[in-house]
C-alpha cells in the first residue's frame, strides 16, 4: 500500500480506536456499579437477591424493618458489610449472607448502593406533633448531644454518620438498642454505645419517629417550642434555678410567641447557624455552638448565661473595659474570622437578648459557677506535638478530618468545623492559647465524652492544633514578630514561633471568607 494510502487509512482508523477505547473506560468505569446492581437484583451463590428485602431501588421495606440502602455512602455500606461478615456486627439475618460474599462483592454492592440517587420525599404530615427535640437540640444535662450534630442538617450525613433521614422507626429504633445492648459495636470513639446506653425506650422511640417522618425542611428548626400540635396546650415546665450544687441552670421555660420572643429566637438562630443568620459578618464555618455546647447552655462550657453576667469587665486582649456587646464583637472578629457587627446591629441586639433570656435569675457574679471551661491539670509531661498527633489521630480526626479541615453534610451544610488552615478561626482568637484550648479540649471533647481524655492528651492535642496556620490576626502590625511582641509575647501562644523550620503567621491568609480549594479530580 502507498504510504499515503497507508496514512489516509490509519487516519480513517482514529476515531474508531477512539471510540472504542473511551467504550473500553467506560464500560470498566461501570462494571462495579453493574456487578452490584445484578448482586442487589438477582442475588449471588448462596445470596438472595438483596431487593427481596430492601426493595427494587433500594428503598427499604418500613414494614419489615429492612433500612434504605439507596443513597448511603459507599464507603459506610462497606464498612457495615465488612462488620457483619468478621462478627463485629450482629445479625442473624445479614451475618451469613455478609459471609457468603467475597470482598470484591462486597465492595461491588456498596458502590452499586452508594450511587443510587437518594430520593427523599417531604415531611410527613404527622410530623408537626413529633417530639423532635432530642433529634435536634440534644439533652446536654446527660451529656446527649443531638444526632443531627454528627449526623448532619435534617439527619443527611457527614462522613462516616450515615444519614437518618428517612429510615424507617423500626429500623432505627432497633439499631439503637443494639447499641444500647452491645450487640452492636466496633463504632469509632464507642460515641453511640456511650450515647444509646444513656436513652430511654421513649427517648428511643423519639428520635426513629423522628427521623421516619423525614426530613424537616430547611431553617424549620423549631427553637424554644413545645413540641405539640398547634393549638395544643402545655403544662409550663418548671423554671429551674441553681441547682443541686449550686449552679445556675438556664430555664427551659418555651420562648414567648410575642415580639420579644422573635428577637430571643433570631439570636438562638444566630448562634446555631451565624453562617446563615449573620453572613455578612462571617468568615468560617464555626458556629457559636461549636465551642459553647448546648446552644450556650452548657456549664463548663462557656455558657452565655454565665458571660452574660460578667460584663461590663475590664479586658486586657484589648486594654479598656467591655461592654457584654463589645464582647460579642470580637468572638465575630476572631473566631467567626469576619468583622464585628457594628453596635445596635439587630444581630447583636438578638445575640445580647438570647443571653439574658437565659441567665434571668442568674445573680450578676463575674465569678459565677459554671462560668467558663474548667482548667485542666498541669501534665506530668511538657505538652508535646508528636503526642498530640497522635491523640488527634485517634480521637478528634474521624469529625474534624485529618487535614483538619472540617467536615460538611451530605446537602454541603457546615457540620464539623475546621481547626486549622483557611477555614479556621484566626491567629486573635482565644483558641490559639494552648492552656484556653486544652481547658476546651478535657472539658467538652470528643463530643459528648468531654472528660475522657487525660490532662496529658488534652495538653498534647491542643498544642498539636495550635501548631498550624490559619488565617492573620486582624491586629497584624506590619510584621509577625512586631505583632507578637505586641499581642502574643507569652509562650501559651504558638504564634511568631518555628515549628518544623516554618515561622507561624509568615504565610497565613488574611482574615475573612475565602473560597474552598477545588475538588480533586
Amino acid at each position: 500500500m502507498p504510504h499515503h494510502a497507508e496514512s489516509r487509512a490509519h487516519a480513517a482508523r482514529r476515531p474508531l480506536l477512539l471510540a472504542l477505547a473511551l467504550s473500553a473506560v467506560a464500560h470498566a468505569g461501570a462494571a462495579p456499579h453493574a456487578a452490584g446492581a445484578g448482586i442487589a437484583q438477582h442475588g449471588a451463590a448462596g445470596v438472595p437477591a438483596c431487593a427481596s428485602c430492601h426493595g427494587a431501588a433500594g428503598e427499604g421495606v418500613a414494614a419489615s424493618g429492612s433500612p434504605r440502602l439507596a443513597g448511603l455512602p459507599a464507603a459506610y455500606l462497606l464498612e457495615q458489610l465488612n462488620a457483619l461478615a468478621t462478627g463485629s456486627r450482629a445479625s442473624p439475618v445479614m451475618a451469613p449472607l455478609a459471609r457468603a460474599l467475597t470482598t470484591e462483592q462486597r465492595t461491588q454492592l456498596a458502590e452499586y448502593y452508594g450511587s443510587l440517587l437518594l430520593r427523599l420525599q417531604p415531611r410527613a404530615a404527622q410530623a408537626a406533633a413529633l417530639d423532635d427535640r432530642l433529634a435536634l437540640e440534644g439533652r446536654w444535662s446527660q451529656d446527649i448531644p443531638a444526632c443531627v450534630q454528627c449526623h448532619g442538617q435534617q439527619g443527611s450525613g457527614v462522613g462516616v454518620f450515615p444519614p437518618l433521614a428517612g429510615q424507617s422507626a423500626t429500623y432505627l429504633a432497633a439499631q439503637l438498642h443494639a447499641w444500647r445492648d452491645g450487640t452492636r459495636r466496633g463504632e469509632p470513639l464507642a460515641l453511640m454505645q456511650k450515647i444509646a446506653a444513656r436513652l430511654s425506650e421513649a427517648d428511643i422511640r423519639a428520635v426513629a419517629d423522628s427521623f421516619a417522618a423525614q426530613p424537616a425542611p430547611a431553617g424549620a428548626r423549631r427553637v424554644g417550642g413545645t413540641g405539640l400540635p398547634a393549638g395544643t396546650a402545655a403544662a409550663p415546665p418548671p423554671v429551674r434555678a441553681p441547682g443541686s450544687h449550686g449552679v445556675f441552670q438556664p430555664s427551659d421555660e418555651p420562648i414567648p410567641d410575642t415580639e420579644f420572643g422573635k428577637v430571643v429566637r433570631l439570636g438562638r438562630d444566630v448562634f446555631e447557624n451565624p453562617g446563615r443568620y449573620a453572613a455578612r459578618y462571617v468568615g468560617n464555618d464555626l458556629r457559636c455552638s461549636s465551642c459553647h455546647l448546648d446552644a450556650g447552655r452548657h456549664v463548663g462550657s462557656a455558657p452565655m448565661w454565665a458571660a452574660y453576667v460578667s460584663y461590663p469587665a475590664w479586658r486586657a486582649k484589648n486594654g479598656h473595659v467591655n461592654t457584654y456587646a463589645e464582647r460579642l464583637q470580637g468572638c465575630f472578629q476572631y473566631s467567626l474570622n469576619g468583622r464585628a457587627p457594628p453596635l445596635g446591629d439587630p444581630v447583636l441586639v438578638a445575640l445580647e437578648t438570647y443571653s439574658y433570656w437565659m441567665a434571668r435569675g442568674a445573680p450578676v457574679d463575674p465569678g459565677i459557677a459554671g462560668r467558663g471551661y474548667p482548667k485542666p491539670g498541669k501534665p506530668p509531661l511538657a505538652p508535646e506535638r508528636a503526642r498530640g498527633a497522635q491523640v488527634y489521630a485517634r480521637s478528634c480526626a474521624l469529625c474534624h478530618a485529618a487535614d483538619g479541615g472540617g467536615q460538611r453534610d451530605n446537602q454541603g451544610n457546615p457540620a464539623f468545623p475546621a481547626l486549622w488552615g483557611a477555614n479556621s478561626y484566626n491567629w486573635g482568637a482565644g483558641m490559639v492559647n494552648v492552656s484556653y484550648a486544652a481547658a476546651f479540649i478535657k472539658s467538652s471533647m470528643p463530643l459528648s465524652q468531654g472528660g475522657s481524655l487525660s490532662d496529658q492528651d488534652a495538653w498534647d492535642v491542643a498544642l498539636f492544633v495550635d501548631s498550624h496556620e490559619r488565617p492573620q490576626d486582624p491586629r497584624y502590625a506590619g510584621s509577625v514578630a512586631h505583632t507578637r511582641s505586641l499581642y502574643h509575647d507569652s509562650d501559651d501562644s504558638i504564634y511568631g514561633q518555628v515549628v518544623d523550620g516554618y515561622l507561624l503567621g509568615s504565610r497565613a491568609v488574611p482574615p475573612g471568607r475565602h473560597p474552598p480549594p477545588p475538588a480533586a479530580h
